[in-house]
């Protein structure tokens, strides 16, 4: 089987394997196993087959009500592909704000600050994640809008467990933004017209496309500073300690 870091896919640009990170403990992280990516819409019968030979057999999918019904997965209904709709926010897009016309990057305080809040807020959400990807056999890939943010913290979370260093953690996250870049414009028919200026151009540093480091420093300064360690924040999540296990066995064994 071959192997990618990021997917060459046609209708998506930001699937990518965990697969090939250094960890604490002497191993690489293993690929084929978890492949985090932005929605999977629209996606051609290549890109399909693609992922299907990859070893699919779970999507998770951390979307909203309203952007399900709007862009529905690729994935869904695909034999062989078990499909799970698990939000995070439940009816709000991918801003965690409900849709009421207004522009939400105007309660935005920056992304460190949000991912603290998720943490502590959706924990049960963080619980049902995590069991899914220790129990998934073969390949479980997830995503949410872009891939980047609810996606980001779900792969940050396994990234640690699996023992990698912060510094690549921080890399793997970072490098979204520069694996969106080719979507944004098709990206903001999903996300709004806040995205644009006065005269309908894409804002390129508008916030909501940043995946800055610190926001991922600043998420695991608050987890070492409140539980010491990841694994102590998911059993806060009751997360069981045998789904912390399998998924870093995944990851290196």
């Amino acid at each position: 089987m071959k192997y990618y870091k990021r997917l060459p896919l046609e209708g998506m640009s930001n699937c990518r394997d965990l697969g090939g990170y250094p960890t604490k403990y002497g191993k690489l992280t293993n690929y084929g196993v978890f492949l985090r990516s932005e929605a999977p819409v629209n996606l051609s019968e290549r890109d399909l087959s693609l992922l299907k030979e990859y070893g699919i057999t779970k999507s998770l999918d951390f979307r909203g009500d309203m952007d399900i019904t709007l862009f529905p997965s690729s994935l869904n209904n695909i034999e062989g592909i078990e499909y799970i709709h698990l939000p995070m926010f439940g009816r709000a897009d991918a801003t965690g704000f409900e849709d009421n016309g207004e522009d939400p990057s105007k309660y935005f305080s920056g992304w460190g600050k949000s991912y603290i809040q998720w943490i502590e807020i959706f924990k049960g959400w963080i619980k049902d994640v995590m069991h899914h990807l220790a129990i998934t056999e073969k390949v479980c890939q997830y995503n949410c809008n872009a891939g980047k943010d609810r996606t980001g913290i779900t792969s940050a979370l396994v990234l640690s467990v699996a023992g990698v260093d912060l510094c690549d953690i921080a890399f793997d996250y970072c490098i979204s933004r520069t694996m969106l870049k080719p979507r944004f414009e098709e990206l903001t028919k999903q996300w709004g017209d806040y995205l644009k200026d006065e005269n309908g151009r894409l804002i390129e540093n508008h916030p909501f496309l940043y995946t800055p480091k610190d926001a991922v420093e600043q998420l695991f300064k608050y987890i070492y500073s409140e539980y010491k360690n990841t694994e102590n924040f998911l059993y806060s999540c009751n997360v069981s300690e045998k789904d912390v296990l399998s998924i870093r066995r995944k990851m290196i064994d």
